[in-house]
Order: C-alpha cells, then sequence, then structure tokens
C-alpha cells in the first residue's frame, strides 16, 4: 500500500483562532502569545490532565491488510463493529481524518489517511506514532483545526462519553473543520430497550446505571432517535444510519455486566469468550447485525453507526 500525502495542518488557538508557530518545545498563538506545551509528539491544549480518562483507554485496533483488494481488506468488515470498513467506503484514501477519542488509533487509518488524533489523554496519543498530528483537547470546548481543513471526522466509542448539552457544541465543531460535502462517521453506545438488557434494567436499575452508564463514563447515554435529532439540528446530512446488537447476542463485554445482576451467572461462559471462539461470535454477531437487525424496533439496538455529510 502506498501512504498518502501527508500534508500538515496547522493548528490553531482555542481562544482566538489564529494559527500556532511550532517552537520546537511547544506552539505559540501568533496573536495572543499563549503557549502549549509539545511533548513527544504530542501538543496539548489542556491545563491540567482529565483524571478519568488520562492512560485509561490506550487500545489499538492493528490489523494492516497486505493490499487493497478484496482478498485481503475483507476482515475489515469484521473489525470494531464495521467501523473501519464504514471509514473506508465512505472517505477516499489519502483524505485528512480527525479521529475524535482516537485512544490507541486505528493503524489502518494511519497508512490510507492523513490522520489527526484528537483525545484527552496524553498516554494514549503516544501511542500512535503511526498517525501524522496528535492533539490532546477536549473537543467540547474546541478542535484546535482551521475552518474547512478536514475532509471526515471519525470516532468510535467517544460520543456515549459526551454530555448531551455538550453534542450540539461538538457537532458544529465538527461542521467549521469539515470541508463541503465532509464526512462523519461516528460508532457509539446507545440507551437501548433491547429485551434482554430491558429485563434486567428492570430488576436493578441503580445497578445498571452503575455497570453501563457511571462504570464506563457513559455520560451521553441516549435513544438512538435523539442522537439522530442532534445530527440533524447541526445542519448534517444522515447518509446512513446502522442499529447493532438488537438481538439476544451480545458483546462479550455485556454478558460479563450481566452476571452481576440476579439470575446473571448464566452467562459466565459467554463474558469469557476465548479467542478462537471471539473471532466465530464477532463473525455471527457482524452477520445478524447486517441481515437480521434492519428489521428490528431502532430502540432495541445498543449500538448506532452514524453516517453523516457536511452540506455542500
Amino acid at each position: 500500500m502506498q501512504f498518502p500525502c501527508r500534508n500538515e495542518i496547522p493548528t490553531i488557538c482555542p481562544d482566538d483562532h489564529a494559527p500556532l508557530i511550532n517552537m520546537e518545545h511547544y506552539f505559540e498563538c501568533s496573536n495572543c502569545k499563549r503557549r502549549f506545551p509539545f511533548r513527544d509528539g504530542v501538543v496539548s491544549f489542556l491545563d491540567k490532565p482529565d483524571e478519568f480518562y488520562e492512560g485509561h483507554y490506550g487500545n489499538q485496533t492493528q490489523f494492516l491488510p497486505r493490499s487493497e483488494k478484496a482478498l485481503h481488506i475483507w476482515p475489515l468488515w469484521f473489525i470494531n463493529g464495521g467501523y473501519v470498513w464504514m471509514v473506508r467506503k465512505h472517505v477516499p484514501a489519502g483524505s485528512t481524518v480527525v479521529e475524535l477519542g482516537c485512544a490507541g488509533g486505528v493503524r489502518y487509518f494511519g497508512h490510507r489517511y492523513s490522520m489527526i488524533g484528537c483525545d484527552l489523554s496524553a498516554g494514549g496519543l503516544r501511542l500512535i506514532d503511526f498517525y501524522h498530528q496528535r492533539i490532546q483537547a477536549d473537543a467540547a470546548a474546541c478542535i484546535p483545526l482551521p475552518d474547512g481543513s478536514a475532509d471526515a471526522v471519525v470516532s468510535s466509542y467517544f460520543w456515549e462519553h459526551i454530555h448531551p448539552d455538550l453534542k450540539s457544541g461538538i457537532l458544529s465543531e465538527c461542521k467549521r473543520i469539515l470541508k463541503p460535502g465532509g464526512k462523519l462517521v461516528f460508532l457509539y453506545d446507545v440507551e437501548t430497550n433491547n429485551p434482554l438488557i430491558r429485563r434486567y434494567k428492570a430488576q436493578d436499575t441503580d445497578l445498571y446505571k452503575q455497570l453501563f452508564i457511571e462504570g464506563d463514563g457513559h455520560a451521553g447515554y441516549e435513544w438512538p432517535t435523539v442522537n439522530i435529532a442532534h445530527f440533524h439540528s447541526a445542519g448534517f446530512r444522515v447518509l446512513e444510519h446502522r442499529g447493532m446488537e438488537k438481538t439476544l447476542l451480545q458483546s462479550p463485554s455485556v454478558y460479563s455486566k450481566l452476571l452481576r445482576f440476579p439470575g446473571g451467572k448464566k452467562f459466565k461462559y459467554l463474558g469469557q469468550i476465548p479467542s478462537y471462539g471471539f473471532y466465530l461470535w464477532t463473525g455471527l454477531m457482524r452477520t445478524i447485525d447486517t441481515l437480521i437487525c434492519p428489521w428490528l424496533p431502532v430502540n432495541w439496538a445498543r449500538i448506532d453507526m452514524v453516517i453523516a455529510e457536511k452540506p455542500l
């Protein structure tokens, strides 16, 4: 695979949007002279580390196909609920792509695109030396990039961590930095009426909140239709909307939580699927998500994927 042309995108001051000057060990605003530390390839726009997220999420998606031929890229369809596959489908190679809440990154993205990783965790950002630029910033405050500088903004399991009051501001920032026709690809957990989860949530609502919301920092759990309304209100055109995990078949992480509920011991083995079984389970779930879930109620989804576009 050929590497994309990697043009440096200038960062901007979150206070006045003036361009920053790289002074080797820090970036300095060309207007107000505010300084932002630059260490290990990461420029930081945070006043202090985030206690919850710093060092908490460093997972990486390592798979890198030998070529872009169908024989080599088909595993992308299985990875992370099809997130990588959908980004590839909607965003051309060589594009400038911003990944919000990037954690340890997606190696394939670093080869296919000119990637800018944005996360609250400096530790996670230091892991992704295969991204072109790395920014430690709170997207709810500012995505410190110029207007119209990105072809796409993507994220996986970021949106459900954002409080509903902050979502419109983040989408406004995404729209600002996107070029006309630029794409959003967001994969995220949602509040769900899935029959399996609904049963246990009714048993112990407080335990559900503890395990599914508070324990994972899911301050932005909302119903699928409510999330879609956020994208429409921000002026995006929704191209695709895919609800996943609408059946009794769930990710192992769900079963590991259900083990804590009365009567949940029967999920012991599903919550600890060995690696060889995990791939078979993932393939089965992706098949069901594709063939069956579109016919089931929208609010039965536990995970949603939205592909949206900034109007021309």
